[in-house]
């Protein structure tokens, strides 16, 4: 492992999280609001169950970004990444930290706020198809909508310009800088 890189577990964490999300963005933009002739579009294109089946792998990896984020932290927590070598500038510095604190916070924060927006409906939050992990909470239908399409909406809107700000933050260091960042996470030397 070249000096400054992250441990394979942090790489592995990141990339299945990196894909996870790329899937739940516009899974979640698709299913945000729940609209009946989307529904009916969705099913008529792609069959019976369609939509259903969206909102429900879309809960799915929701749940496991969840867990997977409390293992990064962890990890993070664990094992800081080392300084960069080049130092990066006092500015990127600091943009790195921002973007990445908020990604983090957001990461874990939205899964919860859908989670406990699904449960107030109340509807089904199953992990996979193995089981539902419903939260046990008095159902309140107004709350949840305005949990769904009021927070969690926007925070995952939220989650996909700062997932682009650190996409581009990072080919600008592979391909213009050319500094070695973006070897840290691929574990190249």
């Amino acid at each position: 492992m070249s000096a400054g890189a992250y441990t394979p577990l942090q790489r592995a964490l990141h990339w299945i999280v990196a894909a996870l999300v790329i899937a739940l963005i516009p899974a979640g933009l698709l299913i945000e609001g729940y609209d009946p002739e989307v529904a009916a579009r969705v099913n008529g294109a792609l069959g019976a169950g369609a939509f259903d089946l969206i909102y429900d792998l879309h809960k799915s990896a929701g749940l496991t970004v969840l867990g997977l984020m409390i293992l990064r932290a962890a990890a993070r927590a664990a094992r800081p990444p080392a300084p960069h070598d080049p130092p990066l500038r006092a500015w990127e510095r600091a943009a790195s930290r921002i973007v990445h604190l908020l990604l983090y916070a957001l990461l874990i924060a939205a899964p919860v706020v859908g989670w406990i927006g699904v449960s107030l409906y109340p509807a089904p939050a199953p992990v996979w198809f193995l089981f539902d992990a419903r939260l046990p909470l008095t159902p309140d239908r107004a709350l949840s909508e305005t949990l769904l399409g009021q927070v969690h909406g926007p925070m995952g809107v939220m989650i996909g310009l700062l997932a682009a700000a650190h996409v581009l933050a990072a080919l600008k260091h592979a391909f213009i800088d050319r500094d070695g960042v973006m070897r840290r996470m691929l574990g190249s030397g």
